[in-house]
């Protein structure tokens, strides 16, 4: 059985997930104890380690001992990543699992700061960008709790994350936020109400967050798990698309 690791500890976890397929932003925030759980078979030479934030990351030796334990302690209808040399232990323990493609992102050589600006002055009349407060983050919430339900409380998503939304009419009708962060990076979270979609919102509220995340010295993390997703992180500058497997289980 793996055995929890606490944030202090984390740092001897990282280099099992060098190199890892995505979900980047994830992964640092885990291992710097900012956000997530982790585990591994041993937190002073851990062979094999697993983090958990809203999505599931096994890394390290598929021939370790403890490394089929660390498979069998997911539940049914987890979302998996692992390097490819995880698939056959992954199928010979867990049976069935529903494999589908997700897409990590270059870094761009250099980010288009003009760019970045012109996106955001794309807006239609009537709908008004701002970044999130105190008194805006119930109503941001509202919108899709998926932006900020990786934090513990509204007050922990204002003290530790970030987010920018847009208003039409008085509501979020689109946002960006840090699903996860860390002192490296910051994972993209975006929602656009159904009936808002296509007008350009998310693309606002995205480069937006480029320009804090560039401000702040931090790496921008966008994994995409659909198409969509994946031509809208291509329109705000995100470079080479880099595909890899994931798993249902």
């Amino acid at each position: 059985m793996l055995v929890p690791v606490p944030p202090a500890a984390r740092a001897r976890l990282r280099p099992l997930f060098e190199g890892f397929p995505g979900l980047h932003g994830i992964i640092d925030s885990v291992l710097e104890g900012v956000l997530g759980q982790a585990w591994a078979d041993s937190a002073s030479n851990p062979r094999v380690a697993h983090l958990a934030l809203d999505f599931n990351m096994i890394a390290g030796d598929p021939q370790a001992p403890l490394a089929a334990d660390a498979l069998r302690s997911l539940p049914a209808g987890e979302h998996l990543a692992v390097r490819e040399a995880w698939e056959d232990l992954l199928v010979a323990v867990c049976g069935t699992v529903q494999p589908y493609e997700r897409i990590d992102f270059e870094q761009p050589l250099r980010w288009d700061r003009a760019r970045l600006a012109e996106l955001q002055g794309g807006l239609p009349a009537g709908f008004i960008p701002e970044r999130i407060t105190e008194e805006s983050v119930a109503a941001f919430e509202a919108l899709a709790e998926s932006l900020i339900y990786n934090f513990a409380s509204p007050e922990d998503f204002l003290a530790r994350g970030v987010g920018f939304g847009v208003r039409y009419r008085g509501k979020f009708v689109s946002g960006c936020s840090s699903f996860a962060i860390s002192s490296r990076s910051l994972e993209f979270e975006i929602q656009t109400h159904p009936r808002y979609q296509r007008r350009g919102l998310a693309l606002v509220t995205g480069a937006r967050m480029i320009e804090h995340c560039l401000d702040h010295g931090l790496t921008p993390c966008w994994d995409a798990a659909h198409e969509g997703s994946a031509r809208l992180a291509e329109r705000v500058g995100f470079g080479a698309r880099r595909p890899y497997t994931a798993y249902r289980l």
